[in-house]
């Protein structure tokens, strides 16, 4: 099958049949790479460096240096198609000032923002820009090399860098994350995944050399082209795994910092004495979790908006006055000064308070079944619309291959089964009722996409399965009604109406299947136990780009087979061996790890995964390649609008270049 482009000038306009979206144009931009000199990338001398009006008080007061010493000797700049593709963007320097209004579905946390605080280490125009051949650039760190056989990669931090109380960023900080963070098995039990060789559980981990106060290097004992990708933000992990602000954390680690102190603050927190790495859990930001946890303010960070204030019902946060970027006419971002999140837990209350214009943004909260609201408040010039394509296939049907009822494996294991189950589903149906026909597509290359009821009710014949019940119910090898037991955590407001659109298809070939909604405490408490449930999983291209992973049975949210993943993630040590179709998938898996973004081995192994799923049809997805909906309030600039092929998550982690026009 062949894959949708993710380039950066390749972008989907035009009117929607339903005229829910109107034609827009778009522009182009040549590609950069980490050594680019063209003037869309050019970095602003220090004289021309703008001030944020913001900011200027506490400078004249002698509380800050002007900006010129607040930014490191490389800034990052940032013009059109730097962070997001410039064609649904139009990009142009902003102006300072304002306060962005958004809401916050969680109370103690806040994906918008979170996503927003995102720095990953490196960067590729456009977000995922490797995957056609852009380059890989430095972000947070200046920027990099390989070796040929990408085991040694060599880091160069951007000098001058600060954190956002003001102290300097260093190859110390990196040398704590990893000798005092990451390799003390008190805080850290087992070292991330990302930096273990070739992204396997039971890959040693890399190996630090520190080479002066703005260089070190990461050693791997075998090939990982695609350490590159993961810090670039496939593998969403920001900078907070490899550089920690030293200078703050000390004073909660037992080898640094004064021991009655350390106890005061464990009584304090109510930790048993000798728990100290408890402490230090509760107070660090680890990867890119955290930022907008309440108990986490005061730590300096590299985003563009730290906390300020960690209320109970809205969470405010101001620009960090140390941020790394500026525009290409050398102003510093963030442009917006403050962020000011607003608990917000129901979805409905939510979509009427966007209608009614309360919030500039409101991230990925909102479905396609507010398109038509959300278009008529957009004609009127209430908001622009952003239709951005779905990083993950909105849903997917997961049955445990794994489960210990011997039955119902026997069953579900066999894929003529499985197939069956697909052939049964109306996927045109499911499209033309959520997603208005054309806010997506049935499957072309996750799943086999025919809808036969003759097939399916053939295979299920055929395998066995002929006999059934006075209520036409077919019956199981144990001579019992053979059901399958959904038990849905509802994520998104289609969850739950789509399976049971798609419960009513599997009745009607004669499998009994059933709806329970459970709350995550209880999926996780279940574990292995559950039989049937329903999560989403990455869009094929996000897959290929390395973002989403959960094609494999030991990711989060892949619930179709925990015993497989728990064998893999233990070395073989605990779970049960998978079958050699699953080892498979792995290897490919593995080559993809090894191989450089960009290059046909990495593509080859790509789509060599996505074929081994859809022919084995280990989960069910009755739709890819979705949209949704991205409302702006009408004030907001720098922010996509129309019909695009970028990836929603991208748009978020571009929040630094929005501004407001009152």
């Amino acid at each position: 099958m062949e894959r949708r482009t993710l380039s950066r000038r390749s972008f989907i306009w035009g009117t929607t049949s339903a005229a829910l979206l109107t034609a827009c144009t778009s522009g182009g931009s040549e590609g950069n790479s980490g050594s680019d000199t063209s003037d869309v990338r050019r970095t602003p001398s220090p004289g021309d460096y703008g001030e944020s009006p913001m900011l200027m008080g506490r400078v004249e007061a002698g509380e800050l240096p002007p900006v010129a010493g607040r930014l490191p000797k490389q800034p990052f700049v940032v013009g059109p198609g730097t962070l997001l593709d410039d064609g649904p963007v139009g990009f142009e320097p902003g102006r300072y000032g304002g306060t962005l209004q958004l809401p916050q579905r969680n109370p103690n946390f806040d994906r918008s923002v979170q996503i927003a605080n995102t720095e990953p280490l490196l960067w590729s125009p456009g977000g995922f820009g490797y995957v056609d051949g852009e380059s890989i650039e430095g972000n947070v760190l200046a920027g990099y090399e390989a070796n040929e056989e990408n085991t040694r990669f060599t880091f160069h931090m951007r000098e001058g860098l600060h954190w956002s109380d003001g102290e300097p960023v260093t190859s110390e900080d990196v040398r704590f994350a990893f000798e005092d963070v990451l390799f003390n098995e008190q805080i850290t039990p087992s070292v991330p995944t990302y930096l273990r060789a070739a992204r396997r559980f039971d890959g040693p981990p890399a190996e630090l050399t520190i080479i002066d106060e703005y260089t070190f290097s990461l050693v791997f004992d075998e090939p990982y082209g695609d350490f590159t990708a993961q810090l670039a933000g496939s593998g969403f992990v920001g900078y907070g795994d490899v550089i920690k602000p030293r200078h703050y954390l000390e004073q909660f680690h037992e080898n640094y910092a004064d021991a009655g102190a350390l106890n005061e603050m464990m009584k304090d927190e109510s930790i048993d004495e000798g728990e100290w790495h408890h402490l230090f859990h509760a107070k660090q930001m680890d990867g890119v979790q955290n930022v907008s946890d309440r108990t986490r303010a005061g730590h300096p960070t590299l985003t563009p908006w730290v906390m300020a204030d960690g209320g109970t019902s809205v969470l405010r946060y101001e620009r960090n006055p140390y941020y790394f970027k500026v525009d290409i006419d050398g102003n510093q971002l963030p442009y917006v000064d403050e962020l000011r999140a607003s608990v917000v837990e129901d979805v409905d209350a939510l979509a009427s308070r966007t209608l009614f214009g309360e919030f500039d943004y409101v991230g990925q909260e909102l479905s396609i079944q507010h398109v038509p609201l959300l278009a008529e408040r957009r004609d009127a010039g209430e908001l622009n619309l952003h239709m951005p394509r779905n990083y993950r296939c909105p849903i997917n049907f997961e049955l445990n291959l794994t489960h210990p009822d011997n039955t119902w494996r026997e069953v579900v294991r066999d894929l003529r089964f499985r197939r069956a189950l697909s052939l049964a589903i109306d996927r045109q149906e499911i499209l033309d009722t959520f997603f208005f026909s054309e806010f997506g597509s049935v499957p072309e290359r996750v799943n086999p996409a025919e809808y036969s009821l003759d097939e399916a009710n053939g295979l299920l014949d055929e395998m066995g399965l002929d006999e059934r019940d006075g209520e036409g119910f077919r019956l199981g090898p144990d001579g019992e009604r053979f059901a399958i037991p959904f038990e849905i955590v509802p994520r998104t407001d289609s969850h739950v109406p789509i399976t049971e659109l798609v419960a009513g298809y599997w009745k009607d070939v004669g499998i009994d299947t059933t709806l329970r909604q459970i709350d995550d405490g209880t999926q996780a408490e279940l574990g292995n136990d559950v039989k049937a449930s329903v999560f989403w999983i990455a869009d094929p291209d996000a897959m290929a780009a390395g973002y989403g992973e959960d094609y494999l049975p030991h990711k989060f949210g892949a619930f179709w087979a925990p015993a497989w993943g728990e064998w893999y993630s233990s070395g073989g040590e605990r779970g049960e061996e998978p079958p050699d179709a699953v080892q498979e998938l792995y290897g490919l898996y593995e080559q993809m790890m090894a191989a450089e973004p960009g290059s046909q081995e990495r593509s080859a192994a790509a789509d060599g995964m996505v074929d081994n799923y859809r022919e084995n049809i280990w989960t069910i997805v009755p739709i890819e390649s979705t949209q949704l909906p991205m409302p702006f309030s009408a004030r907001l600039r720098n922010v996509p609008e129309g019909n695009s092929d970028v990836f929603s998550v991208v748009v978020e982690m571009s929040m630094e270049q929005w501004y407001i026009e009152e």
